[in-house]
């Protein structure tokens, strides 16, 4: 039987799985000679002479010799080399594009490294160099991260160069080695590309510690984030070549017409969690989703290799796939038809993977149009979100099960559970279904092979036997679709003007005071001119390095302002010289939402969340009595084996504590899964336990219903999983980090968290915003009440629109500008925005904020094509109103399940800082709890009779301030500023909130006075 179309184009590819692999490698490797620290000191005017493109010199045997197996495994016509192998690495930016595969690689290092540097002449940005005193790099946002020769990371070390040496030596002989003799599967291929790149690869590690570009701004994006994505173009961009085989390469230009496609894959994610009875069938659930996951970008990048992972969360992942060139010529790229085909057939495969884990929703899989951008990237992940939300967008056939008879799975709802086995009805009705229970016991087999974390919610439960689910999210999506990059600048217009006084060998025209504005109107005039008349302009020569050379003004506009959707074609009827003039004026200013940007995007919120964890691990642990992170083993009594089903959980209680054991038949004993410190004091041992229950047989209970005696012939600590953190991750994405913790450990998390947002997105707090939900809940809530209460508050957090604040003071010092601003409800906040770079520089790249004014005032204020006016922060003057997508907050507790259909009261992120300060201010004043639960009520009392459907009036709050003023006196105790701050907190509503959070939900004692 003959192959179908899309069948040959799987064949091709996994055909050349080898090629497109190597290409990847030397996308990975093409720069490799800036992890070299002299590279380094040669930019940073130390006087050293160094050549990055010269690095492979250092090889033996040498780079052309290890991969010259290329050229005989895959010989022209069919596959065009480049005379010498090392032109891969020394000619990979050259001007021209080069007629063979090299000139593949120039294409994808343009996209993901040209275009991000906005290829400006070199002399015009002398200014923004860094020196060796001060060589730093930095997160997407401007966060400095560590001064690379001052604290050099391990690949800037003495040693550190010869060990890179050694291992890209290692991993070219194995790429050899596989390549001659091709496996047959792609396992080995996987386990290469993974010790190189994966989550802990040795060149990922390498790279992303160090810099592809030393001058300012562009020591946000690593040599990991250029080298990758360059690669990934690379990988595709031959892909492409691949499946549609281009007769003669001497005319493809490739460098400029080669366009790719994004490849997104989703998944109904959310249906899963919807679905979940316990958390059990949530976390394991996740875990089958992200091994399928996994297993796609297996098959994408390594088994077909046609593309390279570009984003990924809990519902999405975005690849990048070969396009068609701009010419739309016959060979050489993948048409719309190939790409429809091809992704026809992908989706086959994919579709096979979800069947293997009895999925009951079809994964998408989707391709875009042809780009040289990313930009539409974050279009695509939002339109497949959409339509796996409600995962019926296509149709899908459920496997049936073994299980013909029974109830329906109280989890799926699509399958029988089985026979009840003569067990009572009610307990019959909750048992999962087969797939179900796998995924149930699968998260079991990872957590008995580990341990360090848990599963168990009755772990995670504080002394009061409460949880806390903790949901932190940011504002992502903008700054992946370039609308926020807008207000990021690649260099500042007053600046380039200050050390641009001179323009070859005439004076700069645009004047120093009105920089923005005579330099709109500068190339207005010179739009309206032939592009041979324009060439010689001065101003347009030291913005754009190859002005001088192009040939017409539409294919400069293409270039220059292609990576936004939402631009106006250079032709378009609607727009006139001055809109033109806009966007080029704004497009050679802003930094530009590159593949490598939009990636290094990705990477740094991710890192965000990725380093938080190990700190709210720390904090879910501190607890004076050690039990609380403690497991014990129960040996059983020989002669009741029979009666225990294994790695089945039972529950009782033991000293008026809930007490839960998982019983093991392999060793016929009982693992502890609950919070031992709820029955132990600190200063107990394990015998004192086993004492207890000798003397007091336990009485358990498990999932069907019937009731054990255990009485444990010894106890002891268990091994391997003697020790915990009492945290549960239950999402782990760029997008989202959703964890459980003790509801008492809640607090110093949510600290934590507000404390590193603070330092590191400080230059971009009005626009990176941070949203925090906590549902807190008792350990017995139904997991289905919690997820439901989770998404609710997190949809209420991303509702709104940015806020008007106004500008009240504003002041400098010492490199970094406070301002003191009124929010739409009055409140004043105070923002602390660096404006110093560590090298003692004005920071004229980061911190800008978009003002409620249509006139540019300041030579550092700029406007989008739009007219959205930007202010630098040191030029904010009182009076100044300012857009800001405000941070913010949402507590939740969930005292019974009908909470989660209530509203939720959404605060700014700031104020969680005011609850924490009064509840301080709390427990220095108050003389007890007696007589802060008095006042308490009385003021709940009150504000209950005096609630009206209308809302308070002003009169009203006034009264209610005093009220609260003399209660606070009266109850407390409290005089003169604790006072004024207690009565400002109560009109405020902070005072409420902070009383039902600390004393409601987390019961916090007071220390009694007398």
């Amino acid at each position: 039987m003959s192959l179908t179309a899309g069948e040959q184009m799987i064949e091709e590819l996994r055909r050349h799985r080898p090629l497109l692999l190597a290409c990847e490698a030397i996308g990975w490797l093409h720069m490799a000679g800036k992890a070299h620290s002299d590279f380094l000191r040669c930019h940073g005017s130390a006087g050293v002479s160094y050549n990055e493109k010269e690095w492979f010199r250092g090889l033996d045997p040498d780079w052309s010799s290890r991969l010259a197996w290329l050229t005989s495994a895959f010989p022209s016509p069919g596959w065009t080399w480049p005379g010498t192998l090392t032109e891969f690495l020394d000619r990979y930016d050259d001007g021209s594009s080069r007629p063979s595969a090299v000139g593949l690689l120039q294409a994808g290092h343009a996209m993901a490294s040209g275009i991000e540097k906005q290829s400006y002449p070199p002399r015009t940005v002398e200014y923004l160099g860094q020196d060796v005193t001060h060589m730093w790099i930095a997160t997407a946002f401007g966060h400095p991260i560590r001064n690379l020769l001052a604290n050099p990371p391990p690949i800037l070390g003495p040693d550190g160069w010869a060990q890179f040496i050694e291992h890209v030596g290692a991993l070219l002989d194995e790429l050899q080695r596989l390549g001659t003799s091709p496996p047959p599967d792609a396992d080995p291929w996987w386990r290469w590309r993974s010790t190189a790149i994966g989550d802990e690869g040795w060149l990922r590690q390498v790279f992303t510690s160090t810099l592809a570009e030393t001058r300012l701004p562009n020591n946000d994006v690593t040599l990991w984030d250029q080298s990758y994505v360059a690669a990934a173009l690379l990988k595709s961009a031959a892909a492409g070549l691949v499946l549609s085989p281009a007769a003669n390469w001497q005319n493809l230009n490739l460098k400029s017409q080669t366009r790719w496609r994004v490849l997104t894959v989703a998944f109904g994610s959310r249906h899963y969690e919807a679905r979940a009875v316990r958390i059990g069938d949530w976390a394991g659930a996740r875990q089958q989703i992200e091994s399928f996951f996994d297993e796609v970008c297996r098959l994408v990048e390594v088994e077909l290799a046609v593309g390279s992972l570009l984003y990924r969360d809990h519902e999405a992942l975005a690849f990048t796939f070969p396009g068609e060139r701009f010419d739309s010529a016959a060979g050489g790229s993948l048409d719309s038809a190939g790409a429809e085909v091809l992704r026809s057939e992908i989706e086959s495969l994919i579709d096979g993977l979800a069947r293997d884990r009895r999925f009951e929703t079809p994964p998408l899989c989707h391709v875009s149009a042809s780009t040289r951008s990313f930009i539409p990237m974050a279009a695509e992940l939002k339109t497949a979100r959409s339509e796996v939300a409600i995962p019926i967008h296509r149709s899908w056939t459920i496997e049936p099960s073994d299980e013909t008879r029974g109830h329906v799975c109280p989890v799926c709802r699509l399958r029988f559970n089985g026979d009840s086995g003569g067990k009572r009805v009610n307990v019959s009705k909750q048992r999962p279904c087969k797939v179900c229970r796998d995924r149930r016991k699968g998260r079991l087999d990872a957590w008995l092979a580990s341990g360090t974390d848990t599963i168990w919610i009755s772990e995670v439960a504080d002394e009061n036997d409460r949880v806390a689910l903790l949901t932190l999210s940011f504002d992502l999506d903008p700054w992946l679709d370039g609308t926020r990059v807008d207000s990021l600048r690649a260099q500042s217009i007053a600046d380039w003007r200050r050390f641009n006084a001179t323009l070859g060998n005439q004076d700069n025209p645009i004047p120093r005071d009105a920089p923005y504005r005579r330099l709109v109107d500068h190339i207005e005039q010179l739009v309206q001119q032939p592009m041979q008349a324009a060439q010689s302009d001065a101003v347009m020569r030291s913005l754009q390095a190859g002005f001088q050379h192009e040939q017409d003004w539409a294919t400069f506009y293409e270039k220059v302002v292609r990576d936004r959707s939402d631009a106006p074609a250079w032709n378009d009827a609607r727009i006139n010289e001055r809109t033109r003039a806009l966007w080029l004026a704004h497009q050679l200013f802003r930094k530009n939402a590159s593949p490598g940007r939009t990636y290094r995007f990705w990477r740094t919120a991710e890192a965000f969340f990725a380093e938080l964890l190990p700190r709210f691990r720390e904090m879910a642990s501190s607890n004076p009595n050690r039990w609380g992170t403690r497991r014990l083993v129960l040996s059983a009594d020989g002669g009741g084996q029979q009666q225990w089903e294994d790695r089945e959980t039972y529950a009782g209680r033991y000293r008026d504590a809930p007490f839960e054991v998982l019983y093991r038949a392999s060793s016929n004993d009982f693992v502890t899964i609950c919070n031992l410190a709820r029955m132990l004091d600190e200063h107990e041992s394990s015998a004192s336990l086993q004492e207890g229950l000798r003397n007091e047989p336990l009485k358990l209970t498990g999932d069907d219903g019937e009731e054990r005696i255990l009485t444990p012939a010894s106890v002891q600590d268990a091994p391997g999983l003697g020790a915990y953190a009492p945290i549960i991750v239950l999402d782990h994405t760029p997008a989202r980090f959703r964890v459980l913790v003790p509801l008492s450990a809640a607090n110093a998390c949510i600290d934590a968290a507000l404390r590193k947002w603070e330092e590191e997105f400080a230059r971009v707090w009005d626009r990176m915003p941070l949203r925090v939900g906590v549902v807190a809940f008792p350990r017995m809530t139904p997991f289905q009440a919690v997820i439901e209460a989770a998404r609710s508050v997190e949809d209420q957090l991303g509702d709104g629109d940015a806020e008007r604040w106004r500008v009240v003071e504003a002041r400098t010092r010492d490199g970094v500008t406070s301002l003191s601003l009124a929010r739409p409800d009055g409140v004043r906040e105070l923002a602390a925005i660096p404006s110093r770079l560590p090298d003692g520089r004005g920071d004229a790249f980061y911190p800008f904020l978009r003002v409620q004014d249509a006139t540019v005032r300041h030579p550092r204020d700029f406007a989008t094509p739009g007219g959205t006016v930007y202010r630098h922060v040191m030029d904010l003057q009182p009076g100044d109103g300012v857009e800001v997508a405000s941070s913010r907050v949402a507590l939740q507790f969930m005292d019974s399940t009908a909470v989660r259909f209530e509203p939720v009261r959404v605060s700014h992120l700031t104020d969680w800082r005011r609850l924490r300060d009064i509840w301080a201010l709390l427990e220095r004043e108050a003389p007890s709890m007696t007589a802060l639960r008095a006042a308490w009520g009385v003021l709940a009392t009150t504000k209950e009779t005096w609630r009206t459907p209308a809302g308070p009036a002003e009169a009203t709050t006034e009264a209610w301030s005093e009220l609260a003023r003399s209660v606070l006196a009266e109850r407390l105790g409290v005089r003169g500023a604790a006072l004024d701050a207690l009565a400002e907190a109560a009109a405020s509503g902070v005072l409420e909130q902070t009383l039902e959070w600390h004393l409601r939900a987390l019961k916090e004692p007071l220390e009694e006075r007398p």
